[in-house]
């Protein structure tokens, strides 16, 4: 119907002046901010976040017309670019902005059906945007997700078909997980745009709805080299069209990004190619959450609560032994350490000797029968930076905490991988060695007693990360407990 109209209006036209009505060709949004170029997935930049990406957008005829007699291809190619960049502001709210170009674009002549010739570069229209972070899961919530308001600005080249006549507004939601190694997401939202005004041998008309519902889905993968992503994206207005892209994103030097995606375009709406590819580079820096120092009195309340277990000790019949207390068995007497240690009360979680100082506490939870690190941990990025700044170096002691997911001896050995998996990552991220010690618990010390919900189970599958200045030189002898 739209090229129907737009072709009886253009057969219509008497001087070979006058120029298509002006509108925004383009309808395929570009995500800003965390998740896929094409569909977020729901979580937000962390306050101070930056995030700026260059994308290069080629499209093979993206408006073609019919006249009952053979297709006029106005825009055979057109290539644009897009220049974004977001901000975090507040935990809950990022703003961003995108200014799209016309590079070039070419097709027929427009003077076969009465028009001028179409402008082959201009500005397009500017978008300004706020997301709002609903829930997330830095917070322990199941998903991430977020709402986005945003506005189109009316300052778009329409001679080059990269403008609307008046503001255009859009609303949508976006919610996303993490499972495994993939990434998925889905987008629904509504846009407001002027309607598209055609003048034909009848007088003025107006073509197409002023709403399009436009929704979204993608598949990624996670980790830190090579990534893979997936995205669909549908308008439906008068006319129902689709985008199908897949490609890669890889890490560059210098904390850049490049990605390179592909695929083709279903449809009849105005707009709707028969195939794009994006290519581009993206730059993000998120600096790691304000540190928060522990106030002496919780810190005091936090450990007599932890001295004293929530459930009832068994008898001992074989109590597992930790690394460094095989180590001490095999220096000096055997038999003298042995009866030593018998007389030695069951582990317990650390208690900073009053030369101690702890700058740094935190907790990371764990899913179930896994040793895996979930995803992007803040409160490790906050101990590197912590240590780097101490000047008489520091200690971390980080110790593993199991739920009942197994027998004795194996919860032992899980906590203990999950407290590996921590002290992995520290060295990885250049902590020396001799500063990380580590110790497992099994689930000997759960922060639940009776966990009914999965919430609670979770608190037990833990890592406590502790890091200590060192202790400051006294004039006696004593020495502190060696964790």
């Amino acid at each position: 119907m739209a090229a129907a109209l737009l072709v009886c209006s253009l057969a219509a036209a008497q001087s070979s002046d006058e120029q298509l009505p002006g509108f925004d060709l383009e309808r395929l949004e570009t995500n800003v901010g965390r998740g896929t170029t094409l569909v977020g997935n729901g979580e937000l930049m962390v306050p101070g976040g930056l995030n700026v990406s260059l994308l290069g957008h080629y499209q093979r005829l993206p408006l073609v017309l019919n006249d009952g007699e053979g297709d006029l291809q106005v825009v055979r190619n057109r290539a644009t670019a897009l220049l974004s960049a977001g901000y975090g502001v507040l935990p809950w709210l990022e703003v961003s902005a995108q200014l799209p170009f016309v590079l070039w674009q070419q097709g027929d002549d427009p003077a076969l059906v009465g028009l001028g010739q179409l402008a082959a570069q201009g500005l397009g229209t500017p978008v300004l945007q706020a997301r709002l972070g609903l829930l997330s899961r830095r917070q322990r919530q199941p998903v991430d997700l977020s709402a986005d308001l945003g506005v189109g600005l009316p300052f778009g080249n329409g001679s080059a078909l990269a403008g609307d006549d008046g503001p255009r507004f859009h609303a949508r939601m976006t919610v996303g997980t993490s499972l495994g190694w993939v990434a998925p997401s889905l987008e629904a939202g509504v846009l407001f745009r002027p309607s598209i005004l055609l003048a034909t041998s009848a007088g003025a008309a107006k073509q197409g709805a002023n709403s399009e519902i436009r929704l979204g889905a993608a598949l990624a993968t996670t980790g830190k080299g090579l990534r893979g992503e997936l995205g669909l994206r549908a308008t439906l207005s008068p006319q129902v069209s689709m985008d199908l892209l897949g490609g890669v994103r890889f890490p560059l030097p210098a904390g850049l990004d490049a990605f390179l995606m592909g695929g083709p375009g279903l449809g009849g709406a105005l707009g709707a190619p028969r195939f794009r590819m994006l290519a581009g580079v993206s730059f993000r820096s998120e600096p790691p959450p304000k540190l928060s120092f522990m106030d002496a009195t919780a810190d005091r309340e936090l450990q007599l609560a932890l001295a004293t277990p929530t459930r009832q000790q068994e008898e001992e019949r074989v109590r597992p032994v930790s690394t460094w207390e095989l180590n001490s068995l095999s220096r000096g007497d055997p038999l003298e350490n042995a009866e030593q240690q018998g007389k030695k009360e069951p582990l317990r979680p650390y208690q900073p000797t009053p030369q101690e100082k702890v700058v740094l506490r935190g907790v990371i939870a764990f899913s179930q029968g896994s040793a895996e690190l979930p995803g992007v941990v803040p409160l490790l990025d906050q101990a590197v930076l912590q240590l780097s700044e101490l000047h008489r170096g520091g200690t971390v002691i980080i110790e593993g905490h199991a739920d009942t997911e197994g027998t004795d001896t194996s919860d032992m050995f899980m906590s203990l991988r999950r407290a590996q998996a921590v002290r992995r990552y520290l060295v990885n991220q250049g902590i020396p060695a001799t500063q990380v010690r580590i110790r497992g618990f099994g689930a000997e010390w759960p922060l639940s007693a009776r966990p009914a919900t999965e919430e609670e189970r979770q608190l037990n599958r833990r890592a406590e990360v502790i890091v200590l200045t060192d202790a400051a030189p006294t004039s006696t002898n004593a020495q502190s407990p060696a964790p």
